[in-house]
């Protein structure tokens, strides 16, 4: 007797493709939503990743001793102001987590908000003055040559900020303006 195993037919064969294409499905969808969730820890896990201060301010320093060739001391007293200065860091990003978790608690969507002409000036005064405090520093660290070589590298990295922002790539996500554009 001849068994056809083409589907389609009626047979025991045709019954054993369906059950088999229904597990092969079940399973496939069951793949998928057990992946879903771990592949979304994962992102917040690289997102949650913990800012570690000695690192980021050994990143900071072993940068400036490459460029500027700095002695033992130096290299000492720029990384401890480079670590306060990512402890600082720190805090300002956890006050900011604090928040977005709260919010999300709460049932909230959390977004940036945009800051008010006041906000902005305020910040931009701030961030002046910090720059200006780090550079009074660093004045007092470097010799006048290795100063004037940083102030050199400062102004380097502002504009090829600009010119990224400026360029084309954008802040956020390289769109032009910082945003992606609507879908």
């Amino acid at each position: 007797m001849f068994v056809s195993t083409a589907p389609g037919n009626g047979s025991r064969t045709d019954r054993n493709y369906r059950i088999m294409k229904k597990i092969l499905l079940f399973t496939f969808a069951t793949i998928m939503a057990l992946a879903s969730p771990a592949q979304e820890d994962g992102r917040q896990q690289r997102r949650q990743r913990e800012f570690n201060p000695e690192e980021f301010a050994a990143r900071q320093t072993q940068s400036l001793h490459q460029a500027l060739q700095l002695d033992s001391v130096q290299f000492q007293a720029l990384f401890l102001m480079n670590y306060a200065d990512a402890l600082t860091m720190q805090d300002s990003m956890k006050v900011r987590r604090e928040r977005w978790e709260k919010m999300r608690a709460n049932g909230e969507t959390p977004q940036r908000a945009q800051p008010t002409e006041e906000e902005r000036n305020a910040r931009m005064e701030l961030e002046k003055q910090r720059r200006e405090i780090r550079n009074g520093k660093m004045k007092q660290i470097l010799t006048p040559e290795q100063y004037e070589k940083y102030i050199k590298l400062q102004e380097e990295q502002k504009e090829r900020m600009q010119r990224n922002w400026r360029g084309g790539r954008g802040g956020r996500g390289g769109h032009p303006g910082g945003r992606m554009p609507r879908q």
